[in-house]
């Protein structure tokens, strides 16, 4: 923090660590075999606003993206939708079954906030993966570096025990948040 910022009271967000999401694909092997969980087939970034039309032109960027992509392996073709949620955040979502490209996709639309200076835009990203039926998600704060688990277990309840059970399943794999005031729970994640 520098001087004219202590004596304006601002402080300065760390810039977020996107090459921890990577952690997510170790971590994958370790979900599959101990807690019996398997990648829902999409990812999603949520956003606080963005510049105006920014959201739009990153989008169109994400596509052009994915369609190179999709030339090199047309049978993992990746999708991306924009969503704005009931709370009016705007939701990244990428569909794909390759678990590994959805991170890469995922990376790379971070990367190129993070290179246009819009990184303090990054809110989170979201991993949701099925366990039966039952929707399970991993989702990584971009301000805190971390992951937390959130398992919405009916109306505005969440299984505080099966997230406690999956944290200490992964913390060898992934930066689990270790304060668990700071494990906010996303009712109506559109992923």
């Amino acid at each position: 923090m520098g001087f004219l910022d202590s004596l304006t009271g601002r402080t300065r967000l760390p810039k977020p660590n996107e090459d921890r999401v990577f952690a997510m694909s170790t971590a994958l092997i370790t979900l599959e075999a101990s807690a019996s969980l398997t990648p829902a087939g999409r990812v999603g970034i949520v956003f606080k606003a963005l510049p105006p039309g920014r959201f739009d032109q990153l989008t169109s960027d994400t596509v052009g993206m994915l369609q190179v992509q999709d030339q090199t392996a047309p049978d993992d073709a990746l999708k991306v939708r924009e969503v704005k949620d009931d709370l009016g955040f705007e939701w990244m979502v990428i569909d794909g079954s390759d678990f590994e490209s959805l991170i890469a996709a995922l990376h790379g639309v971070v990367e190129s906030l993070i290179d246009e200076g819009l990184g303090d835009c990054l809110l989170a990203s979201v991993f949701p993966f099925l366990q039966g039926q039952r929707k399970i998600y991993w989702i990584y704060g971009y301000k805190q570096g971390t992951f937390y688990p959130f398992v919405p277990s009916g109306e505005r309840q969440r299984d505080n025990a099966e997230e406690m059970r999956l944290s200490a399943i992964v913390k060898e794999d992934l930066p689990v948040e270790p304060n668990l005031s700071a494990w906010f729970p996303l009712w109506g994640v559109p992923v």
